[in-house]
């Protein structure tokens, strides 16, 4: 069995998907699609570091056929413009992976100056259709407060967008995954990376080869992964580096939890 958290594993979740008939989904597609297949997978990544780790899994994702949506953050150390021009040439979707409440410490107005700024840099570079919140555990803000929920649709269609990747799904319709915590399962460790919903998946998983073999099994039709580029391995020494740091991370999580 392949370690958890290497581009190993990442290719035979994709290998099992496509030998289970699951159409793989962009967040764009999802968005815009008037008819969708009946079973999809929607592969959806957060840049927050690593950028080069997130341009070799999008050409392993690319070698496999199937196309996925890369959110890039812009500071210094992941806005990389050939990297983001190299990914959507390879067929993906990017989006902005906007961080602008925390920017601006919780200030809307501001939050706008500052999205509508950022957003306009990395369309330089690429076409931006939908965007993502970036969820820092250690700020108090979340960024997707921005957003008035009573005129929500014109705000994104005031950018141009097709909508956001977490207020704008449907999580009636998708089972959502994410790989924050080095986990797919849900709890304490997803500080900001999960829905606004409260309910809770009735289908739990932990390991990688646990959501392999729910794809294999077909028992959801239609899911939606979250997974960090950062978070996963080309090498074993970046496998053992990147588990201590998702480690210590973790650490801290459960100590802002304990005093929350």
């Amino acid at each position: 069995m392949a370690s958890d958290f290497t581009f190993e594993i990442y290719a035979d979740l994709i290998d099992v998907g496509l030998e289970a008939g699951y159409e793989f989904l962009t967040v764009r597609e999802y968005l815009a699609s008037e008819t969708l297949p009946e079973q999809f997978v929607i592969l959806r990544h957060d840049v927050d570091r690593k950028p080069e780790n997130a341009l070799a899994m999008a050409r392993l994702e690319d070698e496999h056929g199937v196309a996925s949506t890369y959110y890039f953050r812009t500071i210094e150390k992941t806005f990389r413009p050939e990297i983001i021009r190299t990914i959507e040439r390879l067929g993906h979707e990017v989006g902005y992976h906007y961080e602008d409440m925390d920017r601006t410490e919780g200030d809307v107005e501001a939050a706008h100056d500052s999205f509508a700024t950022e957003l306009a840099r990395l369309r330089n570079h690429a076409t931006v259709d939908t965007v993502c919140m970036h969820g820092n555990p250690l700020t108090d803000t979340d960024n997707r407060d921005m957003w008035e929920d009573s005129s929500m649709d014109d705000q994104f269609a005031e950018y141009d967008l097709f909508g956001e990747a977490y207020v704008s799904m449907d999580f009636e319709d998708v089972t959502y995954f994410s790989d924050t915590g080095r986990t797919w399962r849900g709890g304490p460790l997803k500080v900001k990376d999960q829905t606004m919903d409260v309910r809770d998946n009735q289908i739990q998983v932990d390991a990688t080869e646990e959501l392999i073999a729910l794809l294999r099994s077909r028992r959801l039709p239609r899911l939606y992964l979250l997974s960090h580029p950062n978070r996963w391995a080309r090498t074993r020494r970046e496998l053992v580096v990147e588990s201590a740091k998702d480690y210590a991370a973790n650490v801290a999580k459960r100590g802002l939890d304990a005093v929350a």
